[in-house]
C-alpha cells in the first residue's frame, strides 16, 4: 500500500475496489476499459510521478504541483513553495504557493481559477485544484503552451488557445478557498486534464460524406511483374481526388460515348531504379495500353514539340515513355469496370491505331484513308460490335456493358 493517501475508487467511474496502475500506484481503475479510456493522458506523467515521492520533498513546505510549460513537449511535475500566513485576528494560518517565479514575477497579473467539479466526468473533486495562469497571456507575448497542446491533442475537437506558464495545485478539501495544500496526485491530473478537454471545447464537425467513383488502374509492367497487381484493377477514387481537376482525356473514349480522365501516378520506390531480367529489355513504366488511349484524334492538330504535340494519329510526348502505373475514371463518373477499362484499352490499342496508322501513310502505296472516314468508323456501334467479339472471347457474357449505365 502507497505510503500516500489514495483512493481505492476508479478514478473514471468511481466504482469501488478498484486497482492500483501498477506504474504509479496512485490512480486507480476498475477495469481495463476505464483504464485504456484515462491512457492518453495518463500516460504524459505516469512514469515520472514515483521519482516525485513525498520522501523527496525539499521541506516541509514544498508540495507536489504540475508546471505546463509552454516550451516543454509535455507537462511536468515539481515542488511547489506553499508559505504559511498567520492570519493575526483569528490565530489561523493559510498556505500561500509561490507560483510567481514560475508564472513571470511578482508584478505579473496572475489569475487562479479553482476547480471542484469535473463536467467530463459528471462529478464532484474530492479536493480543489487550481490552475493559476497569466491574465494577459493574449497581448502580453506569452507563446502558446506546449504542454497543454499535448493534453488536448490527444481528443479530437477544438480547444481554447492556452498561451504562457501554468501551474496547478491542490488544497486540502473543498469550500470556497481551503486554507491547507496537499501534494497534487495522478488523480487529480486526470481532473485538471478534463479542465484543459472541457474549457471552451468545439467537438469536431462531421466528415462530409464524400462521393467515391468507380474507376480503374491500369498497372504498368514494374507493378504487375513486381508488386504482383492486375493489369487492369478495380479501384475508389473520391470525387474530391487531383484526376478531376488534373488530368488527360481521350479523343477515342469521347467518340464512342465513353469518356474518360487519366492521370498517372507516381513510380512504386521498390522498382523506380530497377533493371530487373524479368522486364526483358523494357522499363517498368512501360505501359502501352495506358498510352494508346491517348491518339490524337483532332483534324487540326499539327506537330509542335513546344506543347508536345506530335499531330494527328500520334499518341503526345508526355504518354510516349516513362507513363507508369494510370488511374482512369469515367468523366461522367458512371461505373467503369476493369473489363470496361481492358476492352477500351485493347479496341484503342489493336482496332484504332491501325486505322490511324493508315490515315498517316503507313500503308503505302495504299492510298491513305481519309481523316473524316477515320472519324466515322470510331463511334459508339464500331465499338458495341468490339465489345460483343471481345466479351465473347473472354467467356465474360454477364458482365455489364459500358453502356448500361446510359439505358
Amino acid at each position: 500500500m502507497p505510503s500516500y493517501s489514495a483512493p481505492r475508487s476508479c478514478t473514471i467511474c468511481d466504482k469501488e475496489n478498484a486497482n492500483f496502475c501498477a506504474r504509479c500506484k496512485c490512480t486507480s481503475y476498475c477495469s481495463k476499459a476505464c483504464q485504456q479510456s484515462d491512457w492518453s493522458t495518463h500516460k504524459l506523467l505516469c512514469a515520472s510521478f514515483p521519482a516525485f515521492a513525498t520522501s523527496t520533498r525539499p521541506s516541509p513546505n514544498h508540495y507536489r504541483a504540475v508546471l505546463f510549460n509552454p516550451d516543454k513537449a509535455k507537462p511536468e511535475f515539481t515542488w511547489l513553495l506553499c508559505k504559511s500566513i498567520h492570519d493575526d485576528e483569528d490565530g489561523g494560518s493559510f498556505q500561500s504557493p509561490d507560483t510567481d517565479t514560475m508564472i513571470g514575477g511578482p508584478d505579473t497579473m496572475i489569475r487562479p481559477v479553482p476547480i471542484q467539479y469535473n463536467s467530463r466526468l459528471k462529478r464532484a473533486v474530492r479536493n480543489t485544484l487550481v490552475v493559476e495562469y497569466r491574465d494577459t497571456f493574449f497581448v502580453d507575448g506569452s507563446r502558446p503552451n506546449k504542454s497543454v497542446a499535448a493534453v488536448t491533442a490527444t481528443q479530437p475537437g477544438e480547444y481554447h488557445e492556452w498561451r504562457g506558464p501554468i501551474v496547478t495545485y491542490a488544497r486540502l478539501g473543498q469550500g470556497i478557498e481551503p486554507s491547507a495544500c496537499k501534494d497534487f496526485d495522478m488523480v487529480d491530473f486526470r481532473h485538471v486534464t478534463d479542465y484543459f478537454l472541457s474549457y471552451a471545447y468545439k467537438p469536431p464537425k462531421p466528415k462530409a460524406n464524400v462521393e467515391r467513383v468507380k474507376g480503374v488502374r491500369i498497372n504498368c509492367l514494374g507493378d504487375v511483374k513486381m508488386l504482383k497487381r492486375p493489369q487492369f484493377e478495380a479501384v475508389e477514387i473520391p470525387t474530391t481526388d487531383a484526376i478531376f481537376t488534373e488530368h488527360d482525356t481521350s479523343d477515342i473514349a469521347d467518340k464512342i460515348g465513353i469518356p474518360i480522365l487519366t492521370r498517372r501516378c507516381p513510380p512504386d520506390p521498390k522498382w523506380v531504379n530497377s533493371k530487373h531480367a524479368m522486364f526483358a529489355h523494357k522499363t517498368p513504366t512501360t505501359n502501352q495500353d495506358a498510352t494508346f488511349l491517348h491518339q490524337c484524334c483532332d483534324p487540326g492538330a499539327e506537330f509542335d514539340l513546344s506543347i508536345g504535340s506530335l499531330g494527328w494519329g500520334w499518341c503526345p510526348m508526355r504518354w510516349q515513355s516513362d507513363v507508369g502505373s494510370v488511374v482512369v475514371v469515367r468523366k461522367d463518373k458512371k461505373l467503369l469496370l476493369p473489363m470496361h477499362m481492358e476492352a477500351l484499352a485493347r479496341y484503342c490499342r489493336y482496332d484504332v491505331q491501325p486505322i490511324l496508322a493508315h490515315s498517316i501513310g503507313d500503308y503505302h502505296p495504299e492510298e491513305p484513308i481519309k481523316k473524316e472516314d477515320v472519324l466515322r468508323i470510331i463511334c459508339r456501334p464500331m465499338f458495341v460490335i468490339y465489345w460483343s467479339k471481345f466479351m465473347s472471347e473472354k467467356n465474360g457474357y454477364g458482365t455489364a456493358s459500358p453502356y448500361d449505365n446510359d439505358l
